[in-house]
């Protein structure tokens, strides 16, 4: 069971770095994570069996292991509180990333030997450098087999001391061929490392949350108690950024972009754990000040990524040393025996559902983006069977319901069943949309789904415009800096004609992003409209302000002023700028 358990370590802990599936949505995180799970799942039941047949229960124990208990503790509190326990659990970043890693080190470690660990390094050394080179190949364009992210650049920072350190221990022991072997590594690593900075740096600002922005959405989600002692939960960053979103983010590049995970692991635990979060996180890094530096400072300063955490565990379980403890007694072990037993049989059910939901949603991506509604449509209701508590399988089951109806019953050909089939369709989008709400009341992607069915019913089912603007009515109280969700919320006045109303929250969105040139233009539909040609004259004129020149957009606009300006008088000719 030891012999077992020590390569089950090596391998997963080893190859996680580059593992990937195509199977589900997410190729990397999600298949990333159920190998991290299922394989402490399965260290669990070997320790388990360990502990029966030996009747002495030992653990690993150090500072390290510690603060990563305490963190998981951190997310456990926060889990207690979380309004969809299902979603946060199954988070990159929640309780069950990291109770798994906390097992890993803590009775993981316990099946392995110097040799073992020499081997884990070794291996792990080999996929970073390997994932370095494919960095390299993909430069070039030799295929897509690794996701070029900041997580890579922080795998790539935090194991190059390791490969530099190793190259000259070699070389002081003479072990050539060694070292060799560890400067070919340390090359490829480097290698990667550039090209991989090369890529994700001019993407930079427009990929990753600035500091000054988590920090705001941090002081506004503090103003509540309760998060501010456990945080928002582990699934409801995105609900903490669209909250606390500074009016300042419309003035960037970023200012149409929403974020699930914070500017850094740091900031991002913080968020979704709160103060008890954040001091269990630095816990955490205290111990690695000492040799892990570089791994200290990503955790600060780079952006969260699940790989990345992962190796770091792995590097905390060959580089600092571990003080085993060990009770006997047969019924206790009998005992704790009994109880793992139970917990990896509960927790390999609900890995085997999730993960088969995820499967299941990843085949409907690939049948919508082949235009096959209809098994699109089945996959989402295996999907959401297996799984009945993530939030997108439910939104995307609504607009598929929604996008087959609109299709049957557009047919000039539709029969009476048809036309059935889809005002049965119509009730389904309707109430997964609201499912969609009712699980995650805070998640700003449910409300805005909900409000575009109602939207696209508006004229279909009765009192689907009243439902529409209530949905972004709900949707401005949870992200209330959006200029978007004004300029929709406009759409839906404008079909209603509330010109008045949808004046004022053109308006509104243009206050909020002064250059934005869709909520001028919508603006000036309005205005022209209600026969106000001078106003309507105006703000197509700020329209062309700030359009992309020469382009179709730009043209428009101008034919449209050219026409308004016939309408005019004189004196409101000179009165315009």
């Amino acid at each position: 069971m030891t012999r077992v358990g020590k390569w089950v370590m090596i391998v997963v802990l080893g190859l996680l770095p580059v593992f990937f599936l195509p199977l589900t949505q997410d190729y990397y995180d999600t298949n990333k994570w159920a190998l991290l799970v299922a394989a402490t799942i399965f260290i669990l039941i070997l320790w388990g069996l360990r502990v029966g047949v030996t009747g002495t229960v030992t653990i690993a124990w150090n500072r390290t292991i510690k603060g990563l208990g305490v963190l998981t503790a951190a997310a456990l509190v926060s889990l207690l509180l979380s309004p969809n326990k299902v979603e946060a659990l199954l988070a990159p970043f929640g309780v069950g990333t990291l109770l798994s890693l906390f097992l890993i080190v803590l009775i993981g470690s316990t099946f392995f030997d110097e040799k073992a660990r020499n081997i884990l390094r070794w291996t792990l050394m080999t996929t970073v450098s390997l994932s370095g080179l494919l960095a390299i190949y993909q430069f070039f364009g030799l295929g897509k087999l690794i996701e070029i992210n900041p997580g890579l650049m922080t795998i790539l920072i935090v194991t190059l001391p390791l490969l530099i350190a190793e190259a000259f221990h070699r070389k002081r022991a003479g072990h050539d061929n060694h070292m060799i072997v560890a400067i070919v590594m340390t090359i490829a690593s480097l290698g990667g490392l550039f090209f991989t900075v090369y890529q994700v740096l001019p993407k930079w600002g427009t990929t990753t949350l600035p500091f000054w922005v988590n920090w705001q959405i941090l002081l506004e989600s503090y103003k509540n108690w309760k998060q501010l002692l456990v945080g928002v939960g582990a699934e409801n960053f995105l609900a903490a950024f669209t909250a606390g979103r500074p009016a300042g983010l419309n003035e960037t590049a970023l200012w149409n972009t929403r974020f699930t995970v914070g500017s850094s692991m740091l900031f991002h635990i913080a968020t979704v754990y709160g103060l008890i979060g954040a001091a269990a996180t630095g816990w955490f890094l205290w111990p690695l000040r000492r040799g892990l530096m570089l791994a200290a400072l990503s955790l600060i300063f780079l952006p969260p990524s699940l790989p990345a955490l992962a190796v770091i565990t792995t590097l905390l379980i060959f580089s600092e040393s571990t003080h085993p403890i060990s009770l006997k007694g047969s019924h206790l072990s009998r005992l704790i025996a009994a109880l793992v037993f139970l917990f990896a049989a509960a927790s390999s059910y609900g890995l085997i559902r999730a993960y088969g939901a995820e499967l299941a949603f990843g085949r409907s991506i690939r049948a919508l983006e082949a235009r096959n509604g209809t098994a699109s449509y089945n996959f989402q209701i295996q999907a959401i069977t297996q799984n009945p508590k993530v939030t997108r399988f439910h939104t995307s089951y609504s607009q598929t319901n929604l996008a087959l109806a609109s299709a049957i019953s557009g047919t000039a050909s539709a029969s009476a069943e048809d036309r059935q089939t889809a005002t049965q369709l119509i009730q389904q989008a309707i109430r997964e949309a609201k499912l969609a709400v009712n699980m995650a009341p805070t998640n700003i992607l449910a409300w805005e789904n909900i409000a575009s069915v109602y939207q696209t019913l508006t004229g279909v089912a009765q009192g689907a415009d009243q439902w529409t603007v209530a949905a972004y009515a709900r949707a401005m109280q949870l992200d209330p800096t959006n200029p978007v969700i004004r300029l929709r919320l406009g759409g839906a006045y404008v079909g209603q004609q509330k010109l008045d109303l949808a004046a004022e929250s053109y308006t509104t969105a243009i206050t909020l992003k002064p250059d934005y040139a869709n909520a001028y233009y919508n603006l000036a539909f309005v205005y022209r409209e209600q026969k106000k040609y001078a106003l309507a004259a105006l703000a197509l004129k700020e329209t062309l302000k700030y359009v992309t020149p020469g382009g179709d957009d730009r043209s428009r606009t101008q034919k449209e002023l050219d026409e308004l300006n016939e309408l005019l008088t004189k004196e409101e000719k000179l009165s315009l700028p």
